[in-house]
């Protein structure tokens, strides 16, 4: 407490000191005239010990309860955003594991799709190997169709070939004999 009233005392001399300077600069003139830059400069620097010292007096509370706020301002911002990295962290570390899961999930439904796509493959080779055999037979029938038809339609022309030959040649060669016999011939088979 002595130290602070002291200090008071000092502080209230120098006041008077400065203001007596200030309102009497005659004083200061009593002596050479060269002596004037020395005086401003003196006071020049008493005017910023006092200042000092008025601003140390009264505002050293203040500035430093000020700077315990702002300490505690930055304290307080670089917890949220410490908090807010490890947020953030958490959150890229989540991403990361989720697209490591996305990564795996998508290489399973490739290989899957692959799977399938063989599968259906080979189904549709199988499906076009029993078309083209169902077709193969199908078209061998259709030949084999047109074959007998051929050999029919062949035979048909040779017989008519043969009637007509047979007409021509045949009235000449059969006698009332031979009509004879093809008639009993004929006979006994409806006979029998």
């Amino acid at each position: 407490m002595k130290a602070t009233g002291s200090s008071g005392a000092a502080g209230v001399a120098i006041l008077f000191i400065w203001l007596g300077l200030l309102f009497f600069p005659e004083s200061a003139l009593a002596g050479d005239p060269a002596w004037r830059p020395t005086y401003d400069i003196v006071l020049r620097w008493v005017n910023f010990v006092i200042l000092v010292a008025v601003i140390v007096k009264y505002s050293r509370d203040p500035i430093k309860d000020f700077l315990k706020l702002q300490k505690q301002d930055v304290v307080s911002q670089i917890a949220a955003l410490d908090s807010e990295k490890s947020r953030i962290i958490g959150e890229i570390k989540e991403v990361r594991k989720q697209g490591e899961v996305n990564r795996i999930r998508l290489q399973e439904m490739k290989d899957r799709l692959i799977a399938q796509g063989e599968t259906r493959k080979q189904e549709l080779v199988n499906q076009a190997k029993q078309q083209s055999a169902i077709m193969l037979e199908d078209t061998r029938r259709k030949l084999e169709n047109r074959v007998v038809q051929a050999k029919a339609a062949l035979k048909l022309e040779l017989l008519d070939m043969a009637i007509e030959q047979a007409m021509i040649q045949l009235p000449g060669a059969l006698t009332d004999g031979d009509n004879q016999r093809l008639l009993d011939d004929y006979m006994k088979s409806l006979d029998a």
